[in-house]
């Protein structure tokens, strides 16, 4: 099966930037706010935030982490971590 377009470029910043498992519908904390992977945009990936009724663009390393779909750490690029 092949992949989208958008699905090749989920895979690029996957391997570029080293997320496991990065995929449409993942779990993202964006500078302190929580969403999950939505799309591609020009500055790298989309998300739709879970609080708000809006969507992000975000840098994929910008203060940003991943989690599984329990809420587990797969990769955080966090410079620092809310305590």
């Amino acid at each position: 099966m092949e992949m989208t377009a958008n699905e090749h470029a989920l895979q690029q910043i996957s391997d570029y930037y080293g997320i496991p498992d990065l995929k449409f519908g993942m779990n993202v904390i964006v500078n302190r706010k929580a969403g999950q992977v939505s799309g591609i945009s020009i500055s790298g990936l989309k998300a739709k935030l879970m609080n708000e009724n809006k969507s992000i663009c975000f840098h994929p390393t910008w203060e940003t982490a991943y989690y599984d779909e329990n809420w587990n750490v797969v990769k955080d690029f966090r410079k620092t971590t809310a305590k």
